[in-house]
């Protein structure tokens, strides 16, 4: 990611890496072997194109030369973060063994890896500083981004064990357009027309992909 970030830039970045999209159908299909009928890749088309409108910024540009590599780096880097939501719902959903398995108990296995080299990493850095503690630095507003970074990554477990991958990049893109309207809110501004037609493609996609097949 930071690799995509330093060849395109950052707003390069936020629009191709909605291409993650189409990777995680291409990977169902290689992975689960889920078929989807053309209007459902449709749909899918439809959402990436509507969350690439409500990102782009006027007059935005990237300090950054676009490069071949860059466009390289950001499709392997949308095809891993396919791969590991792929992957993460093969293991929760997986064997006859695995349904029945409480999703807690799943979860403490997937994220296993993670939560040691995290602890390991964190406790290092606690010893090579003042000595002030793990939490030197933390405020109501850090501890209340990990409580609610905590409480997605279990919504998301269970969006990927009880239905699937696009449900999770449909929620994905409702939430930027959750946020834009917040935020527009928040800055007492009137809805932008790119917003606006965000979110027309955003249902559009919505509609078509829960289309009678």
């Amino acid at each position: 990611m930071f690799y995509v970030i330093r060849e395109l830039g950052p707003t390069t970045f936020q629009i191709t890496n909605n291409l993650k999209v189409l990777a995680t159908g291409v990977l169902m299909r290689i992975f689960l072997g889920r078929r989807m009928t053309w209007l459902r890749w449709k749909a899918l088309m439809l959402l990436v194109l509507g969350s690439v409108v409500t990102q782009i910024q006027p007059g935005d540009s990237d300090n950054a030369e676009s490069s071949k590599l860059g466009y390289i780096l950001a499709l392997v880097n949308s095809f891993a973060a396919g791969a590991g939501g792929v992957i993460s719902e093969k293991l929760l959903k997986g064997t006859d063994s695995a349904v029945v398995d409480s999703i807690h108990w799943q979860n403490m296995q997937l994220y296993f890896f993670g939560l040691a080299f995290g602890l390991g990493s964190s406790i290092s850095k606690m010893y090579a500083s003042d000595g002030n503690g793990l939490f030197q630095g933390f405020n109501t507003c850090a501890s209340a981004t990990v409580v609610s970074l905590a409480m997605a990554g279990l919504l998301v477990s269970f969006v990927l064990k009880y239905l699937d991958n696009f449900a999770k990049c449909f929620v994905n893109a409702l939430s930027i357009i959750f946020v834009a309207l917040v935020y527009a809110a928040m800055q007492h501004e009137g809805l932008q027309l790119k917003l606006i037609v965000g979110i027309v493609l955003t249902c559009m996609a919505l509609e078509q992909y829960n289309l009678p097949q």
